[in-house]
């Protein structure tokens, strides 16, 4: 049943449809106000055009469009409330139809879309899709940057592949390339080529007037500079070769020194006037001399700081240390560090998780005073190294070591060579698993691990040289001995039979008459400190030997 106010309208008049006792609905109210504000058509014509359920919303995506529906039988409406809560159903696009529909008349110069605002114009009845009309298709998305690479998507498509992972590097591809040894940039002395008789002294400092006891070299991780670790009676000073001109040497440790080792960034010493045995912290030391810490650790500060963070670190139950010697265990990569005390000698172990020599055994048993032999001998049979004490001259071609075997359980009792069979020696050392040096007087011998002599047609197993030898550094296939004058070095190899040369050919040689030369040491690099010969109290010259060649031929 229609509206009574929509057909009094259309007949030119308005009818009462409801008695003045009835309440009129909110919908009918504003109906009878639009008719009296000049609108031609009423919200109940509406009614029988627009389905607002009849319509489908636009999808989100790319889908198949569903058959049309079958067109529902008009129905009259239940009751007049029915007619009168109807609500029609807008669309803001343009119909394509701009016809009107049946029973709607069209307003001259009206526009009958919606406003811009969103409003509602009387009149705009969107007209329902057609059949064949699709909705229209989403347009295809843009590149978008991913984390592995770039992806496109395709708007065509109906599903998109997710991206392909790369593959996984290998453990070993991802491990840093080490360079290798040769190709290490060292800051110090410019490299002076190795060739035969090339060997030379080249001076690193003038003036020195330190008493000097030992040396070592240190390779700064971060700067890369060569630093060689002079101990003296005044302390342990530092000497960078990379800053030569400045001709000057840092104070690291202000306390009598004779003997220092390096392992990494951990220098050992004997230090004090009753010496002990002591750990440093190179990296921090140098940068303490060099005023480069935050915190100036000096006075109480300095002691009260934990040990493991502390640059100096007293190695306990060492006091009295006289001698310290460092072997490589070359079967099992252990390191070994021994100790002589007046009554024991300590044995300790490299542990690298914590950068430091850890204690493993003390001995007790007395060394002979003054103790003229100290080195560590690696035996395949034995877990720990022995100690040599001493060397002894049984005849021309075998020699006694007088060692403490470490490994007992019971007794570290041993057996002296008699004093005078004792031999100075000057340098003893193992190079080999069953070959060891040893130099005395100026002779120097290649023997086994029984003290025999060990010679063949290929190798010489005995040098002779005109002076005394007070230093032996050994080379690949030669021998560095030096003496007060100078240094000269000797081959091991043996000519060949009917050359007319001698067996032990010269490969180096200095000598300069007017100074009194003493090596310092030589675990990486050859130091030497050098006096006019008539002149023994004046300051001493530092040289570094450069050129020397480990083979030649």
């Amino acid at each position: 049943m229609q509206s009574s106010v929509g057909r009094s309208e259309q007949d030119g008049g308005a009818k009462e449809g409801f008695g003045e006792d009835s309440k009129k609905s909110l919908l009918q109210s504003v109906d009878e106000e639009l008719l009296t504000r000049g609108h031609r058509s009423s919200l109940a014509d509406l009614e029988d055009r627009l389905a607002y359920t009849a319509y489908d919303t636009l999808p989100a995506g790319p889908r198949p469009v569903p058959p049309p529906r079958k067109p529902k039988p008009p129905s009259p409406p239940s009751s007049r409330m029915d007619n009168e809560l109807a609500v029609p159903e807008v669309s803001l696009a343009k119909p394509e139809d701009e016809e009107s529909s049946e029973g709607v008349t069209e307003s001259d110069g009206e526009d009958e879309t919606p406003d811009r605002d969103g409003t509602l114009r009387p009149g705009a009845v969107a007209s329902p899709p057609a059949d064949h009309v699709q909705p229209p298709e989403i347009p295809p998305r843009p590149w978008r940057q991913q984390e592995n690479g770039t992806l496109k998507h395709n708007g065509n498509s109906t599903a998109d592949l997710p991206p392909i992972v790369p593959p996984r590097r290998s453990k070993m591809a991802q491990q840093k390339p080490t360079l290798p040894a040769s190709e290490c940039v060292i800051n110090g002395l410019p490299p002076t080529p190795q060739v035969h008789m090339g060997a030379c002294f080249s001076k690193v400092f003038n003036g020195c007037p330190l008493t000097i006891y030992c040396s070592a070299s240190w390779v700064h991780p971060e700067k890369r500079d060569q630093i060689v670790l002079i101990g003296a009676e005044e302390g342990i000073y530092s000497l960078n070769l990379n800053e030569i001109h400045e001709a000057t040497m840092e104070l690291l440790y202000p306390r009598r020194t004779s003997w220092i080792y390096v392992i990494k960034d951990i220098m050992m010493s004997l230090s004090g006037k009753n010496s002990a045995l002591y750990r440093h912290d190179l990296v921090m030391l140098h940068g303490k001399a060099q005023g480069r810490l935050s915190l100036p650790l000096k006075g109480k500060l300095e002691r009260i700081m934990p040990k493991k963070y502390a640059m100096t670190v007293k190695v306990p139950d060492t006091k009295g240390c006289s001698r310290c010697s460092v072997v490589r265990n070359p079967y099992n990569g252990f390191r070994y560090l021994c100790g002589a005390l007046p009554d024991s000698i300590f044995l300790m172990q490299w542990y690298d998780p914590l950068n430091k020599f850890m204690l493993l055994k003390n001995f007790n048993c007395t060394v002979p005073s003054p103790l003229k032999v100290f080195e560590l001998f690696i035996s395949p049979d034995c877990e720990y190294p022995l100690v040599c004490i001493g060397v002894g001259l049984l005849s021309r071609t075998q020699l006694k070591f007088d060692h403490i075997n470490l490994n007992s359980a019971s007794s570290w009792q041993y057996e002296m060579t008699p004093v005078n069979l004792q031999a100075d020696v000057v340098y003893v050392s193992q190079i080999d698993r069953d070959t060891i040096i040893v130099c005395y007087d100026n002779v120097v011998k290649v023997v086994n691990m029984q003290g025999r002599l060990k010679s063949n047609r290929k190798q010489a197993a005995e040098l002779h040289f005109d002076f005394n030898v007070e230093h032996l550094v050994c080379l690949q296939d030669s021998v560095l001995a030096f003496y007060k004058h100078g240094m000269q070095g000797r081959s091991f190899r043996a000519n060949e039979v009917g050359c007319g040369s001698s067996v032990d050919e010269v490969t180096q040689e200095i000598c300069d008459k007017t100074r009194i030369f003493r090596v310092l040491g030589s675990d990486r690099v050859v130091a030497l400190e050098s006096r006019p010969a008539d002149e023994s109290a004046a300051a001493s010259n530092l040289y570094i030997l450069t050129g020397h060649e480990n083979s030649y031929g």
